[in-house]
């Protein structure tokens, strides 16, 4: 199973050693989960920021297995609200919302439309 789609990244973990777990929220499919590979490294680490647009592609083995991404980025949002502090708590607020609230692999475009003009 694959497939590729661009989205809002909604939050980050670290997964062993070199690697992250990351959530995003895309038009197509969904909030959906995956492992980035050397995710914690100086090149990859400061694009994985809640709120970035990314090009991701999305692999698995099968389509119920947690799968692995591969980024590319698009746009900073986290960038520009560091110098608001009120601008980076409502970036924040807005990723943990969705994070907690959508559930998993279920596609909103009309939802990701309205959240991606919110967050510009």
């Amino acid at each position: 199973m694959e497939w590729r789609d661009q989205g809002i990244l909604l939050s980050t973990r670290r997964h062993g050693e070199t690697s992250a777990i990351i959530e995003m929220f895309t038009p197509e499919q969904g909030r959906h989960m995956g492992v980035v590979r050397g995710g914690t490294s100086r090149k990859i680490a400061p694009i994985l920021q809640p709120g970035a647009q990314l090009d991701v592609a999305w692999r698995a083995r099968l389509e119920d297995h947690i799968g692995s991404f591969t980024v590319e980025p698009v746009r900073s949002r986290a960038a520009a609200a560091m110098g608001d502090r009120m601008t980076l708590a409502g970036l924040n607020a807005v990723t943990a919302l969705l994070s907690f609230c959508l559930p998993e692999r279920e596609p909103h475009a009309a939802l990701y439309r309205r959240t991606e003009a919110l967050l510009d």
